[in-house]
């Protein structure tokens, strides 16, 4: 028996996403290139005013107090943005299921960030660094994420 539906599988970490679809159950898998998404300068965040320096006891480093390092926070940034572009798609119907598969760190900012409407189509996860891999490997990775559920 067939399954159709949509499914679109996200390969992202803190830098970039691809996004790959599959129309049938354990058919073809192929990119959408259209929906690829990078971070951009917006996602850096503006240099800070004045703040706090901390001097490091051992050697001559200095960072700022409590800041985070500008390429977290441009990630960060990047994966809300990611986020919030999957729930509009989800409200326009673009996909019935939706996969991720991010490392660990970019998995977990990627889930709590989703909306509801891409949330509820959410059917699988995985903590893996895949966002250079072809389709045929996603294909193996969806395999693997879906028996893993």
């Amino acid at each position: 028996m067939e399954q159709s539906g949509i499914t679109w599988v996200v390969a992202a970490d803190g830098a970039q996403a691809r996004i790959f679809e599959e129309r049938i159950r354990a058919g073809e898998v192929v990119e959408r290139k259209a929906e690829a998404m990078a971070q951009k300068g917006g996602d850096y965040p503006h240099a800070a005013g004045s703040g706090a320096t901390v001097h490091e006891r051992a050697g001559p480093r200095r960072h700022g107090a409590d800041e985070r390092a500008p390429r977290q926070e441009a990630e960060d940034r990047f994966l809300v943005r990611l986020a919030d572009q999957l729930g509009k798609d989800a409200q326009a119907g673009a996909f019935d299921e939706l996969v991720i598969l991010a490392p660990p760190r970019a998995l977990g900012a990627l889930r709590s960030a989703l909306p509801k409407a891409a949330a509820r189509r959410l059917t699988g996860s995985s903590p893996v660094e895949c966002v250079h891999e072809d389709a045929a490997a996603i294909r193996q990775r969806l395999r693997q994420t879906r028996a893993e559920h």
